[in-house]
């Protein structure tokens, strides 16, 4: 997963050192709110994809000069709220987490940015225990417990207007995949959707 992350960081970089006219940073200025709607891919097998909405808010903005990409970066902090459900219901994974990220516009209307989050999970499971005994019982055993989530994540945002684009992200859960918890449901590793700005 870090080479990925690596990998793509540097296509961009790439990118951008070779075609760009941005003159300062168009997006996630202070005090722009942005609104982020993604379906993603869980790090299990489930039944349906990983469904999350995001806000943010810039903090600071134009505050690193360069020659070529002009007063540039930016900083911002949000939410995230996601679900994820599989084994026909038996178990969900409701994360919420606090985001902080760091904007850098490398090309016109391609807002890359990575940053580090930090929340919790809901995570509720459900199984059959067959119980041996004389008729052969099911119970069901069910539980909800609740996971630390600390992670990091990139992502890149491409506007068609000054309103609308489209987004990607690649995440990691470092606590969660520690612990085992990547059957849960805990993040997505990748997850793409529409992102809207105010």
């Amino acid at each position: 997963m870090k080479k990925i992350m690596l990998l793509i960081a540097s296509l961009f970089i790439y990118a951008g050192a070779s075609a760009s006219n941005v003159e300062k940073i168009q997006f996630a200025n202070s005090g722009d709110f942005s609104l982020g709607l993604m379906a993603g891919i869980p790090p299990h097998m489930g039944d349906m994809p990983f469904v999350s909405i995001d806000g943010m808010v810039g903090l600071k903005d134009g505050f690193i000069h360069t020659n070529k990409f002009g007063d540039n970066g930016a900083v911002d902090l949000g939410l995230l709220a996601g679900f994820n459900a599989f084994n026909d219901g038996d178990y969900w994974s409701l994360p919420i987490v606090a985001r902080g990220s760091f904007h850098f516009e490398f090309v016109k209307n391609l807002d890359v940015y990575a940053g580090i989050m930090s929340g919790v999970e809901l995570y509720h499971w459900s199984y059959a225990n067959l119980l041996m005994e004389e008729p052969a019982t099911e119970k069901v055993i069910k539980g909800t417990e609740t996971n630390f989530i600390f992670g990091n994540y990139i992502g890149a945002k491409w506007h068609f207007t000054d309103l609308f684009g489209l987004k990607v992200e690649f995440a990691r859960d470092w606590v969660g995949a520690k612990h085992g918890r990547g059957r849960a449901g805990t993040l997505p590793w990748f997850a793409g959707g529409l992102s809207f700005n105010f």
